[in-house]
């Protein structure tokens, strides 16, 4: 018996050798207000703000949430935060799968994979030091869930493309990265920021028919299990920013590279046979190198709160973020 329990001569072959050649290759409120002085000013800022942020909301694929590009605790002091981003991306993988039914032929192939809409919410609590008054370090901790379509392209001439939603739940992701400003010349300011996070999303369900059935009418959802994504994402940005009042603008490019894995573990059932197999499949994520844009609005309430929003778009991939930051007035004598 050959590949998936075909006899020789019908498709497939007694291992990888015979199988066909075209399978190679495949792919609380906070009582800061308004003072009367500048009230004109702030308005106007905010309706900007508003704008910006809006604009964020309906920009058309996921990285992570990354907020000012430039510093702003100042030397000795620390920030503490909560942010939240929901984006979108698209990722090709490639691997091998492999199977094993009891009575027959081990069979591994190459394969390659879609991720399509991958879409992602992720949470995180942040803690920032102020290494000198143009220089910020910060790391981040929370989590974050992984929901899209996984996509099972043909890997030989009579296979055919199968695919099925897949809900990862919410699972561990944490981060580190430095922000830095570069120049100063009256209210404008440049900067860059600099970030890594590790994502690891909960399991998530995965069922398709055999891309390869016995029977071409018959079909049966015989791949069954649960397809795990993990992966580590890098950004570093540039952006140039304005202040107005209490409001700070940005917009700038950044690059992004997306790196790590999706595996599956699951069963699968022969076609007009009795009992269950198992069938694994190892991939790594092609890498993913995007350069896109990003743009948001700072709002310093008062001098111990910040509240930001941002927006950021690439070619593959989409986000929305937003965060709070709380400054204490002390340096906790570090």
């Amino acid at each position: 018996m050959g590949y998936r329990g075909v006899p020789s001569g019908e498709g497939g072959g007694d291992n990888e050798k015979q199988r066909p050649a075209a399978c190679a290759g495949v792919v609380n409120p906070i009582e800061c207000g308004f003072n009367a002085k500048g009230t004109d000013m702030r308005i106007k800022a905010l309706k900007t703000a508003v704008l910006i942020i809006t604009g964020s909301l309906v920009a058309v694929a996921s990285g992570t949430p990354m907020g000012s590009p430039t510093a702003y605790l100042g030397a000795g002091r620390w920030g503490f935060g909560a942010e939240y981003g929901y984006g979108q991306m698209d990722l090709e993988t490639s691997g091998t799968v492999t199977d094993t039914f009891p009575g027959f032929s081990r069979d591994s192939w190459p394969q390659d994979f879609r991720i399509d809409n991958l879409k992602s919410n992720m949470a995180f609590g942040t803690v920032a030091y102020g290494l000198t008054d143009n220089w910020d370090l910060f790391a981040r901790i929370g989590a974050a869930d992984a929901k899209g379509t996984i996509v099972v392209l043909p890997a030989i001439v009579k296979s055919a493309e199968r695919q099925d939603d897949s809900d990862g739940s919410f699972g561990l992701a944490w981060g580190v990265g430095t922000r830095a400003t570069l120049h100063k010349s009256g209210p404008w300011s440049f900067g860059g920021l600099v970030q890594v996070t590790w994502f690891r999303p909960g399991d998530g369900e995965f069922s398709i028919e055999d891309p390869l059935p016995l029977d071409p009418v018959k079909h049966e959802p015989v791949w069954v299990g649960d397809a795990k994504l993990s992966y580590w994402q890098a950004q570093a940005s540039l952006a140039a920013a304005f202040q107005v009042d209490t409001w700070r603008f940005w917009a700038g490019p950044f690059f992004q590279f997306t790196q790590g894995d999706m595996d599956f573990s699951g069963t699968y059932s022969l076609t007009g046979a009795v009992g269950t197999g198992t069938l694994n499949w190892a991939s790594t994520i092609d890498d993913s190198f995007q350069v896109g844009g990003h743009f948001g609005a700072n709002w310093e309430i008062c001098d111990q709160f910040n509240l930001w929003g941002e927006g950021q778009i690439t070619s593959d991939a989409w986000l929305i973020g937003v965060g709070l930051v709380f400054i204490p007035e002390k340096s906790f004598g570090i």
